[in-house]
């Protein structure tokens, strides 16, 4: 199982800067408003340092799945956090307003599989199964808007999650004991550390960050922040 502190390859890539720069953490001199209700993304904003408040836009996310197919998991993400982004702005006169979403998704023979959260024990449980022996992607969009002059920078990240073969009461008792109903995967990769030894259904991960897997990849904000024309 892959701690948190682990990290097996990079892939991460920003559209607007270059991702093989070491980038110090970056001044902000306007506020940053985080464009969510994710707790998630929150904390992991705290716990980089980096100073924030919270307004959750008013975008429902599962009203635009029928474009998922048309768009692809990169763009579909990125489309949902410039709507996120857009919702917000307009209330920040002057303040940086970050979204950011997350896409799930697993190869299968009949294409793209969307990973969603699932709201109940029976579909979290499939869903999971879906997952046995398998690796998975997490794509990460981000967009950030300076509300002052309009300059609007964003980034994909891309995180890749194999899990070992596992059964489906093995499946039921995790989703039972941890009841993961608020994550996308149906799964959480802090509860592999509370798991016992030999029973973590994460194997390997592949990215940039640990901080992609949950959500916010700190070092693609950092240099997006670092790209932000100061006011």
């Amino acid at each position: 199982m892959v701690s948190a502190s682990t990290v097996l390859s990079r892939e991460s890539r920003a559209m607007n800067s270059n991702s093989g720069t070491q980038v110090m953490p970056p001044q902000v001199a306007l506020p940053l408003v985080l464009a969510s209700s994710s707790l998630y993304r929150a904390q992991i904003l705290a716990e980089a340092g980096i100073k924030s408040t919270i307004d959750p836009p008013e975008v429902d996310e599962r009203s635009f799945d029928a474009l998922f197919d048309e768009c692809g998991p990169e763009e579909f993400a990125l489309m949902l956090a410039r709507k996120k982004v857009a919702s917000v702005a307009p209330r920040h006169v002057a303040a940086l307003v970050l979204a950011g979403d997350q896409v799930g998704v697993l190869q299968r023979e009949s294409g793209l599989m969307q990973l969603h959260k699932q709201p109940e024990e029976d579909s979290a449980t499939e869903q999971l199964m879906a997952m046995s022996a398998s690796t998975h992607a997490l794509v990460n969009a981000l967009v950030l808007m300076n509300t002052v002059t309009g300059q609007v920078e964003e980034g994909i990240d891309i995180q890749r999650v194999t899990m070992r073969s596992f059964t489906e009461a093995e499946a039921r008792s995790y989703v039972r004991e941890f009841r993961p109903y608020d994550s996308g995967g149906s799964y959480r990769l802090e509860d592999q550390l509370q798991m016992a030894k030999g029973t973590e259904f994460v194997i390997d991960v592949q990215g940039e960050d640990p901080s992609g897997v949950l959500g916010l990849p700190i070092p693609l904000l950092k240099r997006m922040l670092a790209a932000i024309t100061p006011t």
